[in-house]
């Protein structure tokens, strides 16, 4: 009888395993793929944010050459090209090429795409 018992208590222990790991992976999917059902979402949507991130990146390095400028010279650029601190390179969005919209009176860029 006692062996009898125990073999049903390690089948009640092994589905009770089996449910826990089920629910780790289902909140583990629905995190990293942010809740949606549709497959193509789901993978594009981190390497989407990377690509944004990224642009966010070089466009903080702008801004910071041209706070530098600012101090430099006590005004903003009138145009990116006067800041030679940075390739001309780093003026272009680096997912999409298209380059930064710059406004001198701010000092400010932004990018068409992100």
């Amino acid at each position: 009888m006692k062996n009898r018992d125990s073999r049903g208590m390690a089948l009640i222990s092994i589905i009770i395993s089996l449910l826990i790991m089920a629910l780790l992976i289902y909140v583990a999917l629905t995190l990293y793929s942010g809740g949606k059902d549709n497959a193509t979402e789901t993978i594009t949507a981190p390497i989407e944010r990377s690509r944004a991130v990224q642009c966010f990146a070089q466009t903080r390095k702008v801004e910071t050459a041209i706070k530098m400028y600012l101090a430099e010279h006590g005004r903003y650029p009138s145009s990116l090209n006067e800041i030679e601190d940075l390739t001309k390179e780093d003026f272009y969005c680096p997912v999409t090429n298209n380059p930064y919209n710059y406004n001198p009176s701010t000092g400010k860029i932004t990018c068409p795409d992100h």
